[in-house]
This record gives C-alpha cells, structure tokens and sequence, in this order.
C-alpha cells in the first residue's frame, strides 16, 4: 500500500452553481468533458484515490456531525453535534459525490476507449462506492440517468433503492470480470493504493461487495447463497489490504496532502480542542483495558481524585508513540463551592481516572466536561477534566494516520457476523479475532499486547447467538474509529451496541438519513417528489426510513 498522497495539476471541478436550471446541467457536462480531455486514465486514477479516499476522510474527524452521532467525539464547544442538530439541514455530499463521479465517469470512457480493462474494473469499484453511499444516506437517487448530461439528460431520475442495490451489485462481478480479463499493467506511481497490484484491487473489490450485501442482508432472500459464495473469494484479510493512503504533510503548496487535524490545516489548536472523546468510547475502552486507548487519547490534564494526599502531585504519561504529557490530580473540594455544585450532580462523573471522556448529548458548556469550573483558566474551549485527542492527532503527518475507506479489520467483522446468523460457514471466534487484531495492528499495537488482550473473559464471545452479535457489533464500533461513514450506517442497520439513550442523549431520536440538497427541490423537482414519496413517511427530514431499513 502505497504510504503517501500525491498531487496532480488536473481541470478543477468547481461547486454547483448556476443562474438557471439548463446552465447548470450543461455547465456539468462541459465540466465533465474538460475534466479527462488532457490527461489519461492512470493518470486520473491518482486523483480519483485522493479524491474519494479525502472525501471519506474528512468525514471521520473535520465534520463533527458523523463521530458525533456514533458516540466516538464530542464537541465541548457548540454543541449542536452532540445530539444530531446537523442532520436537521439539507446535506450536500451528494454533490461532492457526483464531482468524483464525473471525474471516474470521464477516466472509465478514456480506459474504455484504449481497450483498458483492468482499469475499466477499477473505476467501476470507485463508482459503487461512491453510488452506495449516495443511496445508503439519502434514499433514492439518480443512477440509471446520472452522468448522461452529454446524452441531453439534463435532469435524470430517481432510481429506486432496490433497483440501485441491484445494479451496484452487478457492477462488482463486472468490475472483477474486466479485471480478471485485463492484461495491461497498472501504473505503481499513479496507484497511490495498492501499488499497482491487481489482486489487492479485487480484494477491494469483493470486500466492497461483502459490505454491500451485509447492508442489505434484511432484503436480500438469498443473501447466504451470496454470501457463501463470496466468502471464498480473495477478501481483505490483512491490514496492507485496507484500502487507504497516508499523508506527506503538504506538497505543491497544498495543505490537503495533510492530516485534516495538524497545524497546517487548523493553524490553532482551539479549533483541534473543541474536539473530545466521548464517555461512551473511553469508558468502553477503559472497560476492556483496550490499548487503543492510550494511542487515540491524551490524560486529562487535571483529572479529579478522591484522595487529599494527591492534590497537586503531578505525574507525566509516555504514550506508545513517544507523545509526552503532565497530569496534575485535583482534590474534590466540597468546601469550595464552584467543584462542590457539580461534584453534587451527575455532571462530575469521572474521578481518580486518567481518562475521561465527554457525556454524548451534554450542552457543550465549560462546566459541563466532567465538572470542569476553572474557566479564567480554560477560556471556551479548554477543559482539564476531560481527555483531549492524543497529539498524534495533531501532527500533519504520521504512519499511523491514514485516509481510509474500507479496512480489513470491519471485513472480518462483516464475516464473524455472517457466520453467527449462519449465512456462511466458518469460526465466527476466528473471524472475530482477526479482527480485532487487524484493528490494533493498524495502530500500531504490538503482538503481544494484542494477545494479552484477547486472553481476557471481558473480550471472548459468549455462547448465545445474540451475546455474540452484540459482541462483534462492540468491537466492530471501536474498529470504525475515524471510519464514522460506516460506523453510522452499521448503528443504524443493528442498532448495535446500544447507546442511544446514553448521557443527555434520552429524547433525542437517532436520525435515520440525510436530507436531499436543496437545489434538488428547484432544480430536479420531478425526481426529489418521486424520491420523498418512497420514504416511510413520505417527508424529506432525517427520520423517515427508506427501503434498506424499513
């Protein structure tokens, strides 16, 4: 896997702008063409990795709204985050989407064009991915008519969820057919990925597909006969599997080619700050001595203790990746009125811990981080009672930072699930602890500690076929850390693990999709009626259903 992004000059793909609904569907196909004309379709494969792959990214950790909803952060500043206030606005990844669709639409015709199967095979895996999660968030969407602006399709239609499943479905066995069939070489310096190895793409391919039907396992009659077969398949079984690329800190001026959360991208660390982990994630971790923990978290910088013989002894951490850090303990007080108004309620929860997290759905207000009063000293954003990010997470580049799609830690979870509702056969333990190894071998957690881990009873799975479900579910969670596209969607397909009454968060409905883009109710509006009407209810707001979860 190659471990670094590159940046090439290519035609910008500018926003969704238009005086007119024709202007904008011509302007799109003009863009479309002028987008491929100069260049070729290795060379556009580079761009088409970087794109999506940041594109799934800034998901994970610059937009609060997805690592907020599945309890992996929290905000302690501007709290709408914390109980899904995001999802009330039209949400318009869609268009981002389309913007790499237009570009993997344009490569797929040049490779097309010079007889280039295998490559016509990898675009194709790009445009399921990219069409899934256009559908897996919003429903109904264009797929049948989408890209055909040149064809005089100016305004395509809504296919339906099902019949959009279907056809990505067929893409896959057609994209390991081209591939199969493709003889040409792939180009290690624009496969930013796998380095030009065309079986790690089909792995790809497979796990991609493995995802997919899983997702629409509640639809699906015959889904263990495909799911049998699939199983058998090259899949990822390795972390030099996962689809993802590193950074290189910046190149060419561009600060995109680093870590969303380092110093060249938000130049302060306030904005880095308003960023926490949540209580249901560190307790979690905390309860099953997860060594994650310490690689994701920092010490809380002033944690609580019980003991007045502690008050202001401090004491220094080294985490596994060298990162340095000074605690110092604060005696609770209840002679001081400030500590002693929260210590008598239940917003001071985390005492003699060295790592708290942030209550999901709590006010992001200073005080309300585990107590936190002290605010002459922490100003808005600063909190010493709950953990920060670990400064791994503030570096602009690092081996363990990754942008990613898919890994081959939630494919093996994917399989330990298929194999307890019998879907497949095989060891749902084997798959299970696969991985939760590939999970930890990817942060850089040793063998050994991976072992000692696994030997616990807190970790093993129980002998009830639900017990085990909710277990692979819970480590499947902790796994999709920074992978909060896909964290959501598994939540909202098994509702597991259940967390959604947890801290504050108790009245607060758990949202169901995203909203269509405002410019489809005035540009597209024939499509977005038929589109809404296929909901449960028949309203375009974030908690009607569509097919794949009705």
């Amino acid at each position: 896997m190659k471990s670094f992004i590159k940046v090439f000059t290519l035609v910008a793909i500018a926003g969704l702008v238009s005086c007119s609904d024709d202007e904008l569907r011509t302007y799109d196909s003009l863009q479309q063409k002028d987008a491929v004309e100069s260049v070729n379709d290795p060379y556009l494969l580079a761009s088409i990795i970087k794109k999506t792959t940041l594109f799934y990214q800034k998901m994970g950790f610059d937009n609060r709204m997805l690592p907020g909803a599945v309890q992996h952060m929290e905000s302690n500043y501007q709290s709408g985050d914390n109980f899904y206030q995001g999802f009330k606005a039209p949400i318009n990844d869609m268009y981002t989407a389309m913007d790499i669709l237009k570009l993997i639409d344009g490569a797929a015709g040049l490779a097309e064009g010079r007889g280039s199967k295998t490559h016509q095979g990898i675009f194709k895996v790009f445009r399921v991915l990219l069409f899934s999660y256009m559908t897996d968030f919003y429903g109904d969407v264009y797929y049948s008519e989408a890209l055909k602006a040149r064809e005089g399709i100016l305004y395509p239609k809504y296919d339906t969820q099902d019949k959009i499943y279907t056809g990505l479905l067929a893409e896959l066995d057609e994209a390991n057919a081209l591939m199969d069939a493709g003889t040409e070489p792939i180009s290690d310096t624009y496969d930013l990925m796998y380095g030009g190895n065309k079986e790690k793409w089909k792995k790809f391919s497979n796990s991609l597909k493995l995802r997919l039907l899983m997702r629409a396992s509640a639809k699906l009659p015959d889904v263990a006969a495909r799911m049998s077969a699939l199983a058998t398949a090259p899949l990822m079984s390795d972390p030099s599997d996962n689809a993802a690329i590193g950074y290189v800190g910046t190149l060419g001026g561009e600060n995109s080619n680093s870590w969303t959360g380092g110093t060249l991208n938000w130049g302060t660390i306030d904005n880095f700050d308003t960023r926490r982990p949540a209580k249901t994630l560190v307790d979690k971790l905390a309860d099953l001595n997860d060594p994650r923990m310490q690689v994701w978290f920092a010490p809380i910088e002033k944690p609580w203790t019980n003991d007045p013989a502690k008050n202001g002894v401090s004491f220094t951490t080294t985490d596994p990746n060298g990162y340095t850090y000074t605690s110092t303990w604060e005696y609770i007080n209840r002679k001081n009125k400030d500590i002693a108004q929260y210590a008598t309620k239940d917003i001071l929860l985390d005492s003699n811990k060295v790592y708290a997290g942030f209550i999901a759905g709590m006010l992001a207000d200073w005080k309300n981080g585990n107590g936190h009063y002290d605010i002459a000293a922490g100003g808005t954003v600063g909190n010493f009672k709950v953990s920060k990010f670990s400064k791994l997470f503030r570096e602009n580049k690092h081996p363990l930072l990754k942008a990613m799609i898919l890994n081959s830690d939630e494919v093996q979870f994917i399989l330990a699930e298929a194999a307890v509702k019998g879907y497949i056969t095989g060891s749902a333990d084997t798959y299970y602890r696969k991985g939760i190894t590939n999970s930890m071998l990817r942060w850089g957690v040793s063998q050994a500690s991976i072992d000692k881990y696994l030997a616990q009873a807190s970790v093993a799975l129980p002998a009830d076929k639900a017990g085990q479900l909710a277990k692979i579910a819970d480590q499947k969670w902790i796994g999709l850390f920074l992978v909060s596209s896909e964290a959501y969607l598994d939540l909202r397909r098994t509702h597991l693990p259940n967390i959604f009454k947890n801290g504050r968060l108790d009245g607060f409905p758990f949202p169901e999709r995203y909203r269509y883009p405002g410019n489809e109710l005035g540009q597209n509006r024939t499509a977005y009626d038929l589109g809404v009407s296929s909901l449960s209810p028949a309203v375009d707001d974030q908690f009607s259903k569509m097919w794949l979860i009705k």
